[in-house]
């Protein structure tokens, strides 16, 4: 997995085995116009994929400890006011119902330091999030199709 501001070094990703017909995105992230910017993409360019948005308190109170079947994908931002990325990567990591669920850091962080962290967390990827949204939307289905095809 290739991001445009780095190398191939940063992404050690193996696409899961999903056989979803409709495969389904969970996003963790703190900042409620992403959310809703995440709702509008999946809307009008990704219909094929179920988008599950989260805030970090909703996703531990609601949907970490539940029975629903995980998803298959996990965008993770790293800068949260609950519990950053990384503590909620060592979590995920760190469960035996979740660990296997491939989690993609998607973020404003362009920190060398924040990458290897999360790499050595167990993230599958790391992506800067590009500042436009035709550029979200473009990275969100180059993820998606390298990462569940």
């Amino acid at each position: 997995m290739r991001n445009s501001e780095s190398d191939d070094s940063n992404f050690t990703f193996s696409p899961p085995a999903s056989g979803n017909e409709h495969p389904t995105l969970c996003f963790i992230e703190d900042n409620d116009d992403n959310l809703t910017l995440y709702e509008w993409i999946n809307s009008r360019y990704m219909p094929e994929y179920t988008f599950e948005l989260y805030t970090d308190e909703r996703f531990l109170n609601q949907r970490f400890n539940d029975s629903m079947p995980r998803p298959d994908l996990i965008f993770l931002d790293l800068k949260m006011p609950q519990i950053s990325g990384g503590q909620l990567l060592t979590k995920l990591k760190e469960d035996p119902e979740w660990k296997h669920v491939p989690v993609v850091i998607f973020t404003h962080s362009t920190s060398p330091k924040d990458m290897e962290q999360c790499m050595d967390a167990g993230a599958d990827g790391f992506f800067n999030k590009d500042i436009s949204v035709h550029g979200i939307k473009s990275q969100l289905i180059e993820i998606c199709e390298i990462c569940l095809k």
